[in-house]
């Protein structure tokens, strides 16, 4: 399984990306983590740089599904707000034969705003506003990062254990609803971790390592 984070600067997409990593458990490919690995003294990475670095991860993923095909992927890579990239990106999937989740982070301006000053991101804040963004198609899962980590979490967990997927974000009451499930995947067993009722986790990994801030 791939669960793939998109959505524009700012709105959380790292820090749902680790949570899932650790929770599911999965492999997390982070490309700003491959970045700073493989090229640390740079600053910013141009827009070839990025897509080779994206073709890497998804070389990472492919070596790692076909190693051990139950593996959970966690790819924190590109925003997917360019619709070619979210059809490349199912394409990839469906070649590979394995399930693509995709989650949109979604998030008002004036909180990715707060955000990208806390965390001085001047540069991701430019970007947020500068950079065309077009509309990610469904099938997705759309979660609203106003809501606690916490419930962004068993939000999305929820959402992939049951292969909902809409172009709408959540109220906090969906995060609180619970259901009867067969405990016969990680999924379902981090929502029993995270206190969804289920019937009835080693840690994350990730390469080369996770990023802590928020994008």
């Amino acid at each position: 399984m791939i669960v793939a984070l998109g959505g524009r600067p700012l709105t959380g997409k790292t820090t749902l990306a680790q949570a899932l990593a650790e929770a599911m458990p999965g492999v997390l490919l982070d490309k700003a983590a491959l970045r700073r690995v493989l090229f640390p003294e740079l600053v910013t990475a141009s827009p070839e740089l990025n897509d080779r670095l994206y073709e890497w991860l998804l070389q990472a993923a492919t070596w790692q599904l076909d190693r051990e095909p139950g593996t959970v992927i966690v790819l924190d890579g590109r925003p997917l707000t360019r619709i070619r990239d979210v059809l490349s990106l199912r394409r990839f999937a469906a070649g590979i034969g394995h399930a693509l989740h995709i989650i949109e982070c979604v998030c008002p301006d004036t909180v990715a705003a707060q955000r990208g000053r806390q965390a001085d991101g001047c540069e991701a804040l430019a970007g947020r506003f500068d950079e065309p963004a077009e509309p990610i198609p469904e099938p997705k899962i759309v979660v609203d990062t106003l809501l606690t980590p916490e419930q962004c979490l068993r939000l999305a967990l929820i959402k992939i254990t049951e292969g909902k997927a809409s172009g709408c974000p959540e109220t906090a009451d969906s995060v609180s609803a619970t259901r009867t499930v067969t405990p016969d995947s990680p999924v379902q067993r981090s929502r029993a971790a995270m206190g969804v009722t289920v019937t009835g986790a080693p840690s994350a990994r990730s390469v080369p390592g996770s990023n802590g801030g928020r994008t």
